[in-house]
């Protein structure tokens, strides 16, 4: 009787099971829904109770990460610095965290003004009394809104602040998609916000428009191939090839997203990027320059950055199919909700693996930039280049 065995305490329900297999018979199927019900609550705790504790602890964290820092833990501020130490990869991290931060899109016109008012008063030595928090708060603004070689505000929708909502519905799409005709759609809708991405933090100032519309189209057109074609294959391949389905949507996307930026920037590599001394004087367009920045930013933003979206959520959400059983609808607002903190947590740490004002050893550019000096008469043994986001 069910009702009867609701209140046995585990044990004794375990222990029933194995003497009704003792007697050479199935466990009664009231017994079978009881002790069912109970590995189910069970488990479902364990994930709620673990659940809570990671999200208690990443609000702290959080917390304290936000909280005001006191006045000794604030550098000094230097108009043509940073924050947080650019040569270690915990200060490349910190600071791009900042700029992915997507409460930067909530900024207002006015309060950009206002931040590009304080930094031009600093610059004329008009802002004596502003504190360092407070001006490297408007640089912070600034950098985040303002592209660094053309002055010009970047387009919302492409700025890095925006990536985390720019992306996580295409690649939610990509992962649940099914039909060839599902997969050509988020594809290309995936490479759309690419390429509008790659336009808005290009390192040069001028663009190719055809130049753009050919980097769309083929990456598009690679995208799309390589991720019905692989479908295909591992749908009709052996059981060794079947396993590696999940690495489908990651593949097609590195491929498309690395052709993609080397067609968009293409311009950049056959005209040059500037360059500057590291006093910041300029010292003209680079060619090779150019070609470190795009390969960089290849090799991390498109081969790092999709590791973790694109692997992770469907691993995270097998497992929590396994635990709790999930609908169609409820699978698709867990794949959403793991894409997002995938994409959230690994955005700054792909980009923050190469400086963004990188340092080129002279030795690896043109003949022109070789044995030039600074200002204090001594050899100028590296410049620097915004690499592009």
């Amino acid at each position: 009787d069910s009702s009867a065995l609701l209140h046995l305490p585990a044990w004794k329900l375990v222990a029933l099971a194995c003497a009704q297999k003792g007697e050479a018979r199935e466990p009664s199927p009231a017994l079978k829904r009881v002790m069912f019900g109970r590995i189910l609550r069970s488990q479902t705790a364990r994930v709620a109770t673990a659940t809570t504790v990671a999200a208690s602890t990443a609000i702290a964290a959080a917390a304290r990460c936000e909280a005001a820092p006191d006045k000794g833990s604030v550098p000094t501020f230097t108009l043509g610095g940073n924050r947080y130490d650019q040569s270690s990869f915990t200060g490349r991290l910190a600071h791009f965290r900042e700029m992915t931060d997507p409460k930067t899109l909530l900024t207002t016109q006015a309060e950009l003004v206002e931040a590009q008012a304080l930094l031009a008063a600093y610059e004329k030595g008009d802002a004596k009394n502003a504190s360092d928090a407070e001006l490297w708060e408007a640089k912070r603004i600034v950098s985040a809104i303002i592209h660094p070689t053309t002055g010009e505000q970047m387009f919302i929708g492409g700025r890095m602040s925006a990536f985390v909502p720019a992306n996580a519905i295409p690649t939610a799409g990509m992962l649940l998609a099914s039909s060839p005709s599902q997969i050509v759609f988020w594809q290309w809708i995936n490479q759309s916000v690419n390429v509008m991405v790659n336009y808005v933090n290009r390192s040069g100032a001028s663009v190719d428009w055809s130049q753009v519309g050919q980097a769309y189209a083929l990456a598009v057109g690679v995208s799309c191939s390589i991720a019905v074609g692989a479908r295909k294959l591992v749908e009709n391949g052996p059981p060794w090839i079947k396993r590696l389905g999940i690495a489908v949507p990651y593949v097609a996307v590195v491929s498309a997203g690395a052709a993609n930026v080397g067609f968009t920037r293409l311009p950049e590599m056959q005209g040059g990027v500037p360059i500057t001394a590291p006093d910041g004087t300029p010292l003209g367009v680079s060619k090779a320059a150019a070609q470190s920045a795009v390969i960089n930013t290849v090799l991390s933003r498109n081969l790092l950055l999709p590791i973790a979206p694109m692997l992770l959520p469907p691993i995270a959400n097998g497992i929590l199919k396994s635990v709790v059983p999930l609908g169609f609808y409820a699978s698709a607002v867990a794949e959403f909700v793991f894409v997002c903190c995938s994409i959230y947590g690994a955005l700054p740490m792909a980009i923050a693996v190469f400086p963004q004002e990188m340092q080129i050893d002279v030795g690896v550019l043109e003949p022109e930039f070789q044995g030039l000096k600074g200002k204090d008469g001594k050899p100028i043994a590296y410049v620097l280049c915004n690499k592009g986001l």
